[in-house]
C-alpha cells in the first residue's frame, strides 16, 4: 500500500512539474518571439530618448541658472569696485567723503 501511495505521490508531481514546465517554455518562446522583442526594443529606446530628453532639458536650465548666478557675482563685483576706486580716490584727493556727490 505504501508503495503504491508514494508511486501515485511521484505520478502527481511529475505531471505537476511538467505542466509548470510546458508552461515557462511557451512564455519564453513568446517572449522572444521576433515581433515581440521589436516592441520591447522600441518601448526601451523610447524611454531612453525620453530620459536623455529630460536630462538634456535640466542641464540646460543648471547651466542657465549658473550662467545668471555668475553675471551677477561680476555685476556686483564691478560695483564694489567702483565704490572701493570712488573712495580710495577722495581719500588721495584730501576731499570729505560726506560732501562728495555720488555721479550715479
Amino acid at each position: 500500500m505504501r508503495r503504491m501511495w508514494w508511486l501515485g505521490a511521484g505520478y502527481m508531481a511529475g505531471l505537476g512539474t511538467a505542466a509548470w514546465l510546458r508552461g515557462k517554455a511557451r512564455e519564453a518562446a513568446e517572449r522572444y518571439a521576433p515581433a515581440n522583442i521589436r516592441n520591447v526594443v522600441a518601448e526601451r529606446s523610447q524611454q531612453a530618448a525620453s530620459r536623455a530628453r529630460e536630462t538634456a532639458v535640466d542641464n540646460a536650465r543648471s547651466f542657465g541658472r549658473g550662467a545668471r548666478r555668475i553675471a551677477d557675482d561680476v555685476r556686483h563685483a564691478v560695483v564694489e569696485g567702483r565704490d572701493a576706486m570712488r573712495r580710495s580716490e577722495t581719500e588721495l584727493r584730501g576731499e570729505d567723503p560726506d560732501t562728495q556727490a555720488d555721479p550715479e
